[in-house]
């Protein structure tokens, strides 16, 4: 599937009789959809880079504790 920006979709909209009202509420309508599901995506991006961030700590966390259990059992 290519990708249609809105004004390709306003003019292929024109070229096939839609009124050009219509057919721009249909384009104003895509660009506003694809703004948002960008936004969301960057939104998205954000969480993850958190969430991996956050993960290293869990396994510097998880790391020190295997560490000192292993300490503990070869001590005695």
């Amino acid at each position: 599937m290519a990708y249609k920006d809105t004004l390709q979709l306003y003019d292929e909209l024109v070229a096939t009789g839609t009124s050009e009202a219509n057919a721009r509420i249909q384009a104003k309508q895509l660009g506003a959809m694809g703004d948002y599901i960008g936004d969301a995506i960057l939104g998205l991006n954000s969480k993850l880079d958190k969430i991996d961030k956050d993960l290293i700590w869990m396994r510097v966390i998880g790391g020190a504790m295997i560490i000192a259990f292993l300490s503990t059992w070869f001590h005695h």
